[in-house]
């Protein structure tokens, strides 16, 4: 069975999301855009008497029906019902307003009712990213493994070197999990300092790195990996069991380290693998101005999505400012 389609769609709806396939949209997006418009017309199949009772018999023409203020009771619904919040309720309004969209351009419908939608207001929260004295402390510990308990020095032993580069190469590319653990050795030229990876939609790109992650990934390389177990021989960075590693033991071992920080003075609340990423975007633009380069080298389509790393840096400034004393 298509996985995609584990929840019951009117037709129209299926031709839908095979159309975001098409447009290169990955497969867990048609699968969440799938669940959300079950969920949409699961609700207009329980709310409304001239529905039919399943959302697989919906028909065009009861598409003509349906009003925006059908739409805004769904999303009131979603809030109270489900305790949805904004995030939550501006993509579930995304969603459906973009299969209007689609009906629309095929004629299927005559008019989009979503255009009549208030648009939902999202207070975006600043990502966290580490400060430079942060990611000192970070790379200490790493190396060192100061702050970790003796049962946990003892794993630190086999896995300093991959850990080390693993962090490194986060903070040193902005590269998200997915693709960090994808990473394979016959894509990977240290020589040359880049990657290749396939990123979200299928876009093969290459991925450039500096001289310090180089340096790091081919100590692990050389002096490390080849103590692990081979059951997959092209996995860059692989479990002690020889598996390529997965996203779970990244989560845990940035959690770790990030405890480590905490006890130090840092203040680590809400850290995660993606702020890593957060902290390559900062520092790059702190280096580049341009974010042109920072949307590229974190592969964002939208420029919008890119723009907030500029209040990150601002913060940044500020905080900086407040540290001169003049006596």
């Amino acid at each position: 069975m298509d996985t995609r389609f584990q929840y019951p769609l009117p037709p129209f709806a299926k031709d839908f999301i095979n159309h975001l396939a098409v447009t290169n949209k990955s497969k867990s997006t048609q699968v969440a855009y799938t669940y959300e418009l079950f969920m949409f017309f699961q609700y207009l199949c329980n709310s409304m008497e001239s529905f039919p009772s399943s959302p697989s018999d919906i028909g065009l023409s009861d598409m003509e029906v349906i009003g925006h203020r059908h739409i805004e009771s769904y999303l009131s619904w979603a809030n109270s019902e489900r305790t949805n919040g904004p995030r939550a309720l501006a993509r579930k309004q995304a969603v459906i307003k973009s299969l209007y969209r689609y009906l629309l351009r095929e004629d299927m419908i005559h008019k989009d009712v979503t255009i009549k939608l208030d648009p939902i207001n999202v207070q975006q929260k600043l990502p966290k990213a580490l400060e430079p004295n942060e990611i000192a402390d970070l790379t200490d510990a790493l190396e060192t493994g100061i702050g970790l308990s003796d049962g946990q020095l003892k794993y630190h032993v086999y896995t300093e070197k991959r850990d080390y580069a693993i962090v490194l190469t986060l903070i040193g590319t902005g590269l998200r999990l997915s693709e960090l653990c994808n990473l394979s050795i016959s894509k990977t030229n240290i020589n040359k300092g880049y990657f290749e990876i396939m990123r979200k939609g299928n876009k093969e790109t290459v991925i450039y790195f500096n001289d310090d992650v180089g340096k790091a990934l081919n100590d692990y390389l050389v002096n490390e990996r080849p103590r692990y177990v081979h059951k997959d021989s092209d996995a860059l960075f692989l479990s002690i069991q020889g598996n390529r590693i997965s996203k779970r033991a990244v989560q845990n071992l940035i959690a770790k380290y990030m405890t480590i920080l905490k006890s130090l003075g840092h203040n680590t609340e809400g850290f995660s693998v993606h702020k890593m990423r957060s902290t390559f975007a900062t520092i790059l633009l702190r280096e580049t101005d341009n974010l042109a380069i920072v949307q590229d080298a974190l592969g964002h389509s939208d420029p919008r999505t890119t723009r907030i790393y500029t209040k990150v840096l601002d913060e940044q400034l500020k905080r900086a400012a407040h540290l001169i004393k003049f006596k």
